[in-house]
C-alpha cells in the first residue's frame, strides 16, 4: 500500500505518506530522524520489520502519555 515502487522498503516520501495516513503530520526533519533511528540495516529506507518496531515504540509512547494525562 505505501511501498509504491514495490521494493519491500519505504523511502522518506513513502514513509511520510504512511504517517499522514495514520493521522500524523511529521516534518521532513522528523521523517529523517525516524529513518536515522529505526533503519537498522543502514540502507536509508524503512523495511517492514523496522516499520513495525517504529510503530510499536510510537504507540507505547502515546499510551504512556495518555496514562500520565489520565492521572493529572
Amino acid at each position: 500500500m505505501f511501498d509504491k515502487d514495490g521494493n519491500g522498503t519505504m523511502n522518506i516520501k513513502e514513509l511520510g505518506v504512511a504517517m499522514r495516513t495514520l493521522g500524523m503530520n511529521p516534518t521532513e526533519e522528523e521523517l529523517q530522524n525516524m529513518v536515522n533511528e529505526y533503519d537498522v540495516d543502514g540502507n536509508g529506507k524503512i523495511d517492514f520489520g523496522e516499520f513495525c518496531k517504529m510503530m510499536k515504540e510510537m504507540n507505547k509512547e502515546t499510551d504512556q502519555e495518555l496514562i500520565r494525562l489520565a492521572f493529572k
